[in-house]
Protein backbone atom coordinates (compact mmCIF):
# COMPACT_ATOMS: atom_id res chain seq x y z
CA UNK A 1 0.00 0.00 0.00
CA UNK A 2 2.69 1.87 0.67
CA UNK A 3 3.63 2.70 -2.89
CA UNK A 4 -0.24 3.08 -4.26
CA UNK A 5 0.03 5.80 -1.55
CA UNK A 6 2.87 7.32 -3.33
CA UNK A 7 1.51 7.30 -6.72
CA UNK A 8 -1.72 8.73 -5.42
CA UNK A 9 0.15 11.92 -3.51
CA UNK A 10 2.60 12.48 -6.51
CA UNK A 11 0.28 12.10 -9.09
CA UNK A 12 -2.58 14.13 -7.37
CA UNK A 13 0.89 16.95 -6.89
CA UNK A 14 0.96 17.18 -10.73
CA UNK A 15 -2.04 18.99 -11.37
CA UNK A 16 -1.72 21.00 -8.26
CA UNK A 17 1.60 21.81 -9.70
CA UNK A 18 0.03 22.72 -13.55
CA UNK A 19 -2.91 24.48 -12.05
CA UNK A 20 -0.74 27.04 -9.61
CA UNK A 21 1.81 27.36 -12.81
CA UNK A 22 -1.02 28.79 -15.03
CA UNK A 23 -2.50 30.37 -12.26
CA UNK A 24 0.83 33.07 -12.22
CA UNK A 25 1.29 32.70 -15.81
CA UNK A 26 4.45 30.47 -16.10
CA UNK A 27 5.75 28.68 -19.22
CA UNK A 28 4.21 25.47 -18.70
CA UNK A 29 6.17 24.11 -22.09
CA UNK A 30 9.42 24.64 -20.25
CA UNK A 31 8.83 23.27 -17.07
CA UNK A 32 7.08 20.37 -18.24
CA UNK A 33 10.56 19.58 -19.90
CA UNK A 34 12.81 20.91 -16.87
CA UNK A 35 10.50 18.19 -15.13
CA UNK A 36 11.41 15.19 -17.14
CA UNK A 37 14.96 15.90 -17.06
CA UNK A 38 14.81 16.44 -13.18
CA UNK A 39 13.01 12.76 -13.04
CA UNK A 40 15.53 11.49 -14.96
CA UNK A 41 18.42 12.47 -13.18
CA UNK A 42 16.49 11.50 -10.24
CA UNK A 43 16.27 8.02 -11.35
CA UNK A 44 19.79 7.55 -12.42
CA UNK A 45 21.09 8.84 -9.28
CA UNK A 46 18.88 6.28 -7.40
CA UNK A 47 19.67 3.11 -9.66
CA UNK A 48 22.89 4.23 -11.17
CA UNK A 49 23.60 4.69 -14.83
CA UNK A 50 22.41 2.38 -17.63
CA UNK A 51 24.84 -0.10 -18.76
CA UNK A 52 25.23 -1.55 -22.88
CA UNK A 53 22.84 -4.50 -21.32
CA UNK A 54 19.66 -1.53 -20.52
CA UNK A 55 19.56 0.14 -23.73
CA UNK A 56 18.63 -3.73 -25.62
CA UNK A 57 16.49 -4.86 -23.10
CA UNK A 58 13.49 -5.78 -24.32
CA UNK A 59 11.35 -2.66 -22.82
CA UNK A 60 13.23 -0.26 -24.68
CA UNK A 61 11.15 0.07 -27.33
CA UNK A 62 8.10 0.11 -25.00
CA UNK A 63 10.22 3.02 -23.14
CA UNK A 64 10.69 4.85 -26.49
CA UNK A 65 6.53 4.94 -26.84
CA UNK A 66 5.73 5.27 -23.48
CA UNK A 67 8.27 8.44 -22.64
CA UNK A 68 6.73 9.92 -25.91
CA UNK A 69 3.67 9.45 -25.20
CA UNK A 70 3.79 10.51 -21.27
CA UNK A 71 5.09 14.35 -22.54
CA UNK A 72 2.57 14.59 -25.41
CA UNK A 73 -0.01 13.66 -22.51
CA UNK A 74 1.54 15.87 -19.72
CA UNK A 75 0.78 18.71 -22.51
CA UNK A 76 -2.52 17.92 -22.49
CA UNK A 77 -3.10 17.78 -19.13
CA UNK A 78 -1.70 20.88 -18.35
CA UNK A 79 -4.09 22.70 -21.12
CA UNK A 80 -6.76 20.75 -19.38
CA UNK A 81 -6.45 21.67 -15.98
CA UNK A 82 -5.99 25.68 -17.25
CA UNK A 83 -8.73 25.51 -19.37
CA UNK A 84 -11.43 22.95 -18.02
CA UNK A 85 -10.33 22.73 -14.53
CA UNK A 86 -8.40 20.45 -12.01
CA UNK A 87 -12.16 18.61 -11.50
CA UNK A 88 -12.79 18.07 -15.03
CA UNK A 89 -9.12 17.12 -16.08
CA UNK A 90 -9.36 14.81 -12.94
CA UNK A 91 -12.58 12.96 -14.40
CA UNK A 92 -11.41 12.53 -17.80
CA UNK A 93 -8.07 11.12 -16.24
CA UNK A 94 -9.28 8.80 -13.95
CA UNK A 95 -12.54 8.12 -15.81
CA UNK A 96 -9.80 6.07 -18.41
CA UNK A 97 -9.13 3.77 -15.15
CA UNK A 98 -11.39 1.30 -17.33
CA UNK A 99 -8.96 0.72 -20.14
CA UNK A 100 -5.90 -0.73 -17.98
CA UNK A 101 -8.10 -3.06 -16.17
CA UNK A 102 -10.15 -4.13 -19.23
CA UNK A 103 -7.09 -4.62 -20.84
CA UNK A 104 -5.57 -6.61 -17.62
CA UNK A 105 -8.60 -8.66 -17.33
CA UNK A 106 -8.60 -10.09 -20.39
CA UNK A 107 -5.25 -10.16 -21.39
CA UNK A 108 -3.63 -11.54 -18.55
CA UNK A 109 -6.30 -13.78 -17.83
CA UNK A 110 -7.10 -12.02 -14.05
CA UNK A 111 -9.68 -13.53 -12.26
CA UNK A 112 -13.56 -12.34 -13.28
CA UNK A 113 -15.84 -11.56 -10.34
CA UNK A 114 -19.08 -10.56 -9.32
CA UNK A 115 -17.63 -8.84 -6.44
CA UNK A 116 -15.03 -6.94 -8.68
CA UNK A 117 -17.18 -6.10 -11.66
CA UNK A 118 -18.94 -4.27 -8.79
CA UNK A 119 -16.37 -2.95 -7.07
CA UNK A 120 -14.89 -1.26 -10.50
CA UNK A 121 -18.49 -0.02 -11.96
CA UNK A 122 -18.71 1.50 -8.15
CA UNK A 123 -15.49 3.22 -8.59
CA UNK A 124 -16.13 4.33 -12.09
CA UNK A 125 -19.52 6.40 -10.85
CA UNK A 126 -18.05 7.48 -7.55
CA UNK A 127 -15.23 9.39 -9.87
CA UNK A 128 -18.29 10.70 -11.84
CA UNK A 129 -19.66 12.08 -8.91
CA UNK A 130 -16.89 13.24 -7.35
CA UNK A 131 -15.78 15.32 -10.32
CA UNK A 132 -19.41 16.24 -11.79
CA UNK A 133 -20.17 19.67 -12.34
CA UNK A 134 -22.83 20.77 -14.68
CA UNK A 135 -22.63 25.13 -14.67
CA UNK A 136 -18.88 24.53 -15.46
CA UNK A 137 -19.55 21.78 -18.45
CA UNK A 138 -21.97 23.90 -19.65
CA UNK A 139 -20.43 26.91 -20.07
CA UNK A 140 -16.65 25.59 -21.31
CA UNK A 141 -18.19 24.65 -24.14
CA UNK A 142 -15.71 22.36 -26.70
CA UNK A 143 -12.90 22.47 -24.50
CA UNK A 144 -15.05 20.21 -21.92
CA UNK A 145 -15.39 17.32 -24.62
CA UNK A 146 -12.25 18.15 -26.65
CA UNK A 147 -9.36 17.87 -24.08
CA UNK A 148 -11.25 15.19 -21.84
CA UNK A 149 -11.63 13.06 -24.60
CA UNK A 150 -8.03 13.34 -25.66
CA UNK A 151 -6.47 12.67 -22.22
CA UNK A 152 -9.23 10.05 -21.33
CA UNK A 153 -7.49 7.99 -24.67
CA UNK A 154 -4.28 8.69 -23.84
CA UNK A 155 -4.05 8.22 -20.32
CA UNK A 156 -5.55 4.80 -20.07
CA UNK A 157 -3.55 3.31 -23.15
CA UNK A 158 -0.18 4.72 -21.00
CA UNK A 159 -1.25 2.62 -18.10
CA UNK A 160 -2.12 -0.34 -20.33
CA UNK A 161 1.62 0.20 -22.24
CA UNK A 162 2.77 0.39 -18.81
CA UNK A 163 0.96 -2.70 -17.45
CA UNK A 164 2.10 -4.85 -20.23
CA UNK A 165 6.20 -3.78 -19.94
CA UNK A 166 5.62 -4.24 -16.15
CA UNK A 167 4.41 -7.93 -16.51
CA UNK A 168 6.46 -8.90 -19.54
CA UNK A 169 9.21 -7.27 -19.55
CA UNK A 170 10.63 -5.67 -16.02
CA UNK A 171 12.52 -7.94 -13.51
CA UNK A 172 14.58 -7.01 -10.21
CA UNK A 173 16.06 -3.12 -10.91
CA UNK A 174 14.32 -2.79 -14.11
CA UNK A 175 11.48 -0.64 -12.59
CA UNK A 176 14.00 2.10 -11.55
CA UNK A 177 16.25 1.87 -15.03
CA UNK A 178 12.94 1.99 -17.27
CA UNK A 179 11.32 5.22 -14.82
CA UNK A 180 14.64 6.90 -15.68
CA UNK A 181 15.04 5.95 -19.34
CA UNK A 182 11.43 6.56 -20.15
CA UNK A 183 12.17 10.44 -18.79
CA UNK A 184 15.15 10.56 -20.38
CA UNK A 185 13.35 9.92 -23.56
CA UNK A 186 10.38 12.71 -23.04
CA UNK A 187 13.11 15.25 -22.01
CA UNK A 188 14.83 14.59 -25.51
CA UNK A 189 11.55 14.96 -27.33
CA UNK A 190 10.93 17.95 -25.28
CA UNK A 191 13.73 19.27 -26.50
CA UNK A 192 13.10 18.24 -29.68
CA UNK A 193 9.88 20.36 -30.08
CA UNK A 194 11.48 23.50 -28.26
CA UNK A 195 13.48 23.61 -31.62
CA UNK A 196 10.06 24.26 -33.48
CA UNK A 197 8.34 26.65 -30.56
CA UNK A 198 8.69 30.20 -30.53
CA UNK A 199 10.21 31.44 -27.76
CA UNK A 200 7.83 33.34 -24.67
CA UNK A 201 9.15 33.10 -21.33
CA UNK A 202 10.22 36.13 -19.36
CA UNK A 203 13.22 36.51 -17.67
CA UNK A 204 11.17 37.75 -14.39
CA UNK A 205 9.71 34.36 -14.38
CA UNK A 206 13.00 32.32 -15.08
CA UNK A 207 13.77 31.06 -11.45
CA UNK A 208 10.21 30.23 -10.64
CA UNK A 209 9.82 28.11 -14.21
CA UNK A 210 13.11 26.45 -12.77
CA UNK A 211 11.64 25.63 -9.37
CA UNK A 212 8.28 24.61 -10.78
CA UNK A 213 10.11 21.90 -13.30
CA UNK A 214 11.94 20.36 -10.13
CA UNK A 215 8.96 20.16 -8.14
CA UNK A 216 7.27 18.36 -11.39
CA UNK A 217 10.04 16.01 -11.89
CA UNK A 218 9.95 14.67 -7.89
CA UNK A 219 6.06 14.33 -7.84
CA UNK A 220 6.36 12.67 -11.56
CA UNK A 221 8.71 10.39 -10.90
CA UNK A 222 7.30 8.80 -7.76
CA UNK A 223 3.92 9.00 -9.78
CA UNK A 224 5.29 6.41 -12.44
CA UNK A 225 7.32 4.54 -9.84
CA UNK A 226 4.78 4.32 -7.08
CA UNK A 227 2.31 2.83 -9.58
CA UNK A 228 4.96 0.16 -11.23
CA UNK A 229 6.25 -0.82 -7.83
CA UNK A 230 2.33 -1.61 -6.36
CA UNK A 231 1.84 -3.47 -9.36
CA UNK A 232 4.91 -5.16 -9.17
CA UNK A 233 4.59 -6.35 -5.35
CA UNK A 234 1.13 -8.55 -6.45
CA UNK A 235 -0.84 -7.87 -3.15
CA UNK A 236 -3.53 -6.84 -5.73
CA UNK A 237 -4.70 -7.76 -9.11
CA UNK A 238 -3.61 -4.99 -11.18
CA UNK A 239 -7.43 -4.49 -11.88
CA UNK A 240 -7.67 -3.68 -8.27
CA UNK A 241 -4.37 -1.68 -8.06
CA UNK A 242 -5.92 0.84 -10.75
CA UNK A 243 -8.98 0.96 -9.17
CA UNK A 244 -7.78 1.75 -5.80
CA UNK A 245 -5.44 4.25 -7.57
CA UNK A 246 -8.00 6.25 -9.08
CA UNK A 247 -10.20 6.65 -6.58
CA UNK A 248 -7.55 7.44 -3.89
CA UNK A 249 -6.38 10.22 -6.72
CA UNK A 250 -9.66 11.31 -6.93
CA UNK A 251 -10.40 11.79 -3.39
CA UNK A 252 -7.21 13.68 -2.36
CA UNK A 253 -7.68 16.13 -5.31
CA UNK A 254 -11.05 16.90 -4.51
CA UNK A 255 -10.15 17.67 -0.93
CA UNK A 256 -7.19 19.78 -2.49
CA UNK A 257 -8.97 22.21 -4.51
CA UNK A 258 -11.39 22.72 -1.83
CA UNK A 259 -8.87 23.88 0.00
CA UNK A 260 -6.38 25.31 -1.39
CA UNK A 261 -8.78 27.22 -4.71
CA UNK A 262 -11.81 27.72 -2.99
CA UNK A 263 -14.01 25.12 -5.67
CA UNK A 264 -17.32 24.39 -4.42
CA UNK A 265 -18.55 21.05 -4.16
CA UNK A 266 -22.10 19.75 -4.70
CA UNK A 267 -24.21 17.29 -3.33
CA UNK A 268 -23.40 15.11 -5.63
CA UNK A 269 -19.54 15.93 -4.77
CA UNK A 270 -19.64 15.06 -1.33
CA UNK A 271 -21.88 11.67 -1.65
CA UNK A 272 -18.97 10.84 -4.73
CA UNK A 273 -16.09 11.16 -2.40
CA UNK A 274 -18.03 9.27 0.41
CA UNK A 275 -18.50 6.50 -2.18
CA UNK A 276 -14.75 6.98 -2.85
CA UNK A 277 -13.44 6.02 0.15
CA UNK A 278 -16.10 2.56 0.75
CA UNK A 279 -15.07 1.80 -3.04
CA UNK A 280 -11.35 1.71 -1.99
CA UNK A 281 -12.15 -0.59 1.04
CA UNK A 282 -14.48 -2.31 -0.46
CA UNK A 283 -11.76 -2.83 -3.88
CA UNK A 284 -9.30 -3.97 -1.13
CA UNK A 285 -11.08 -6.51 0.61
CA UNK A 286 -12.18 -8.76 -2.64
Amino acid sequence: MIYLLLCIISTTGIMVVFKIAGNIKLDIFRIIVINYFTAAILGFAIGGLPERSDLVAGWMPMAVIIGILFIVMFFVIAISTQKAGIAVTTVASKMSVVIPITFSLFYFNETVSVLKITGILLALLSVFMTTYNRNKAKNKGLLVVLFPVILFMGTGLIDSLIKYTQEVHIVDQGPIMFSSILFSISAITGIIFSLFRKSTIRNKSVFMVIIAGIILGFVNFGSLYGIIMALESNIFDSSIVFGINNMGIVVLSVIIALILFGEKLSILNKAGIVLSVLTIIFLSYI
